[in-house]
């Protein structure tokens, strides 16, 4: 029985990273990425609030006695 081939998946990764940047291209500062300031979310107007009526309470009702 033959034994599949053995993949080094973090040399392959490397080489697809490597080869990636190859087709892009290098920018000035060397590939890098930069980062920036991600803008503040506006915060969201929030509705006023309808006062809801009160729910009263289902009235029970009694059973009758039979005798």
């Amino acid at each position: 029985m033959r034994s599949a081939p053995v993949v080094d998946l973090m040399a392959a990764l490397e080489k697809s990273v490597a080869d990636a940047r190859e087709r892009r291209g290098k920018s000035a500062d060397g590939g890098e990425a930069t980062v920036h300031e991600m803008p503040a979310k506006p915060k969201k107007k929030t509705a006023a609030k309808k006062a809801t009526a009160k729910k009263t309470a289902a009235k029970k009702t009694t059973r009758r006695k039979t005798a």
